[in-house]
């Protein structure tokens, strides 16, 4: 039931009121149903009380009973004859006008009521009975009936969750039955409600849910489930290709620009789809898997969706079970930390470590990082490991330096994840931290990402700012690989560039790799800092990053990260003999590099040289053409150029023409127009002549839509028409051929290799779809809804028949639907 607020200049019904007054102006609150029960109009004091829509459907519902009863004529009630309780409102200020009867044209009443009369939904799939056998609301009833957002007006999740039982059950009765289930989630939209507020993004979620429903079929079914969240149940879903078509449809339309407020907001959707089948027996079951798919959907960043699969739920299941293990462990401490040296290029002396964490897995041994660590920044659990890992390594060093004379300018680097950086006492703990290790800041060199630096940029370099005046060191570590961006990178007070294992482990071969190296430590130098090449695994790659003169480098070539013990001992042999880092040929290789990098810098100043020369050249060449540039020559090209413009505008008119011409789509329905349907005719009529097989044609009328346009009006027909168009092409989805809009109300349907009984049995499926849709028709003689009328034939295409005679006999197939009561498809047959 829909009803919308309008304005009757007065009223002259005297069962209403002989006032002259207008009824908007009216202090008792009136509201107006048909003899359909649809609401019709609510003045303003009715607006303010009748707040929740639930209420005046359930007053339709009260109605309704009434009428069963045997009312027939027109009543006005008092607020306390009604089954409501409302808060806050005065019952004798309330009437409830309802004409159950349509009344003579000539009343001028009744016709200005009927330029406000709305389209009705089609009718819920459940309807309880809210009133007991006295006829009057129980509490408890009452409360179940409050099943919509306020917001938007859409069902919430609890009548989601019967409509879903509903197609559960639909299903286990019937095999063949299948549904869908979209889950539908607004990506930004927090951002959005924080930054322009929740004005704003209110009428952006309800704009959502208007676009949503355009999407959708009438008979299918749209709630709200949360803030940002949508979900979608798709009923009598035939083929997994209409669900996915109907994600895509959603996804672009919800990626045009809204316009709200005098903003334009962007945002885009992700959608988890779950297929419903006989295996299900709670809704609660299917949500939980359409979740888990939009989850995946996120992940993946392929496809704006993503089907359910029963691997998801396995994934999630052990992704969860890691997540216990791991919240367990960090309790529990069954972490170590390794440690990878860091080597001078010049000196081949250790200058430090990278702190590695691993995990000590009491029934799966040690775990790679790469499994715990993304989940460990997903579920919030890396602050706790981070600190964790901070403290120790920062323990570690200042007992090394306990044990062994000559560390007191080496660097322990640890890795800082962004949500640390994040926390608004971040540096409070790192201090606290030191203090309690009595490790000098000065030890220590912190790791950042690039992408931790795009999230609140001015925020991180006041926080690093803050840290490195007590004397701690930042690497900006991956560089290359992130957002970074050289406008503002001098901002931060970065000691170290670190550069990217992608870009070290193909210097050897890979030009353009070795270009964006070389910037990288011409960058650095320029900036005043230091680079570390991560990831050296050959003597190679070694030679080259030297005779780049980068700084430092880690990596398995010079070591892998070792534990507590082992590293210990290698401390020991650095700090009484220098890392050993030539092998044979090893001094070959760098005098050639060292020639190589040499001549590649004479090449770049002799390039730089060329530009230059270039660009003097040019210059001399544009001074040369402005001193002898003339009058006549400036006004001969201007006249040339308004020439040219009127040549172009004309062109792109000739292409637009041409454009119109060769489209091939209807612009309202978006199935096939007239022009593809005779082109698609006589295509197939061609190549079913010489295959001698079946073309069958089905010609439909949508029954006295005229006098549906005139009631309606125009934009209601059009969404009539968008309906059926839908309702037909569901039928069409696996199904071979092409649907047209032939024209007006009409539409065609050309079916390649299938016989006249085949047609016959789709054509009856379609117009069984169509009166299924329940788009109210309440001037039709066959039916209180929307119905269509089919006419089927076929022909084996030969010389002795063409393309029009089929049209025709279709055509007289029509006739006769028409003929005998409409609403069905009839089959023409030729006298033998």
């Amino acid at each position: 039931m829909q009803f919308k607020v309008g304005k009757v200049a007065q009223l002259k019904a005297a069962t209403l009121s002989s006032s002259s007054l207008t009824i908007n102006k009216l202090r008792e609150a009136k509201i107006i149903f048909d003899a359909h029960n649809n609401c019709l109009f609510l003045n303003q004091a009715a607006e303010q009380i009748f707040r929740d829509r639930s209420n005046v459907s359930l007053l339709g519902d009260w109605i309704r009973d009434k009428v069963q009863a045997g009312l027939t004529q027109p009543i006005v009630c008092k607020l306390q004859k009604l089954p409501l309780k409302l808060a806050a409102t005065d019952e004798s200020e309330l009437q409830v006008a309802v004409i159950l009867q349509q009344q003579k044209e000539s009343d001028t009443f009744w016709q200005e009521l009927n330029q406000h009369k709305s389209l009705a939904i089609r009718e819920p799939k459940i309807k309880p009975n809210h009133l007991d056998e006295n006829g009057t609301l129980s509490l408890k009833s009452a409360n179940q009936t409050i099943s919509y957002d306020r917001l938007t007006g859409l069902p919430n999740h609890d009548l989601l969750l019967e409509h879903i039982e509903q197609e559960i059950r639909f299903c286990q009765s019937k095999p063949d039955y299948n549904f869908a289930v979209l889950f539908v989630d607004v990506n930004r939209f927090k951002v959005i409600n924080s930054s322009l507020g929740r004005i704003i993004g209110d009428r952006l979620l309800i704009a959502i849910a208007q676009r949503l429903k355009i999407c959708l079929r009438t008979q299918d079914f749209i709630a709200r489930m949360g803030n940002d969240e949508f979900v979608i149940l798709l009923s009598n879903v035939e083929h997994l290709n209409y669900a996915t078509n109907v994600a895509n449809r959603i996804y672009h339309e919800l990626s045009v620009t809204f316009n709200l407020g005098g903003y334009e907001v962007f945002i885009e959707a992700n959608i988890g789809i779950a297929v419903g089948d006989r295996e299900y027996n709670r809704a609660e079951n299917l949500l939980r898997d359409a979740e888990l798919a939009l989850s995946n959907a996120k992940r993946q960043n392929r496809l704006p969706y993503e089907i359910f699969s029963q691997s998801m739920r396995g994934k999630a299941l052990t992704l969860l079970q890691l997540e216990n293990d791991l919240r367990g462990a960090i309790k529990r401490e069954e972490f170590i930390l390794h440690y990878q040296p860091i080597i001078s290029l010049v000196s081949n002396k250790i200058k430090g470590f990278e702190v590695l964490v691993r995990w000590q897995h009491p029934q799966k041994g040690l775990v790679s990082p790469g499994e715990f660590i993304p989940l460990a920044e997903d579920t919030g659990l890396i602050i706790p490991l981070g600190f964790w890992v901070l403290k120790e390594a920062c323990l570690q060093m200042y007992n090394w330096q306990q044990q062994f004379n000559g560390l007191s300018e080496w660097k322990i680097s640890v890795n800082i994840a962004s949500k640390q950086l994040a926390m608004p006492n971040f540096v409070a703990e790192v201090e606290k931290i030191l203090v309690e290790t009595k490790l000098n800041p000065h030890n220590l060199k912190l790791e950042i990402t690039e992408s931790s630096l795009v999230e609140d940029t001015q925020q991180t370099i006041a926080i690093l700012k803050q840290l490195k005046a007590s004397g701690i060191e930042f690497s900006l570590d991956d560089f290359g690989t992130g957002y970074s961006s050289l406008s503002y990178l001098h901002q931060f007070p970065f000691d170290t560039l670190k550069i990217d294992r992608s870009f070290v482990n193909s210097i050897g071969d890979n030009i353009e790799k070795l270009g964006i190296v070389r910037a990288i430590v011409t960058l650095a130098r320029n900036l005043g800092m230091d680079t570390i090449a991560e990831g050296i695994e050959t003597v190679n790659q070694l030679t080259r990053l030297k005779a780049l003169k980068c700084e430092y480098g880690q990596g398995y070539y010079l070591s892998k990260p070792l534990d507590k013990m082992v590293l210990e001992n290698l401390i020991a042999a650095d700090l009484a003999k220098p890392l050993k880092l030539e092998s044979a040929g090893y001094r070959s290789l760098m005098d050639d590099e060292l020639a190589r990098e040499q001549l590649l810098f004479q090449i770049e100043q002799l390039r730089h040289e060329l530009n230059e020369v270039k660009l003097e050249k040019n210059d001399l060449e544009i001074v040369l053409e402005n001193a002898t540039e003339h009058a006549d020559l400036v006004e001969s090209q201007l006249h040339n150029e308004i020439c040219d413009r009127q040549k172009a505008q004309a062109a792109l008119s000739l292409a637009n023409r041409e454009l119109e011409q060769l489209s091939v789509l209807d612009c309202l329905t978006q199935v096939a127009n007239r022009r593809r349907f005779n082109d698609y005719l006589i295509q197939k009529w061609q190549e079913l002549s010489q295959q001698e097989s079946d073309l069958s044609l089905i010609l439909c009328d949508i029954d006295y839509f005229k006098l549906y346009n005139d009631t309606y009006g125009h934009l209601v027909g059009d969404y009539c028409l968008q309906q059926v168009a839908l309702a037909i092409e569901c039928v069409m989805e696996s199904i071979p051929g092409l649907v047209a809009r032939y024209g007006g109300e009409e539409f065609g349907i050309i079916l390649p290799n299938i016989d006249a009984l085949q047609a016959l049995k789709i054509a009856n499926k379609i117009a069984v779809n169509v009166k299924n849709l329940h788009v109210t028709h309440q001037e039709s003689i066959v039916s209180n809804y929307v119905t269509i009328s089919l006419g089927v034939h076929s022909l084996i295409p030969s010389s002795e028949s063409t393309p029009e005679l089929l049209i025709a006999l279709a055509d007289k197939g029509l006739y006769q639907a028409k003929a005998t009561g409409r609403n069905r498809a009839c089959l023409y047959m030729e006298d033998l």
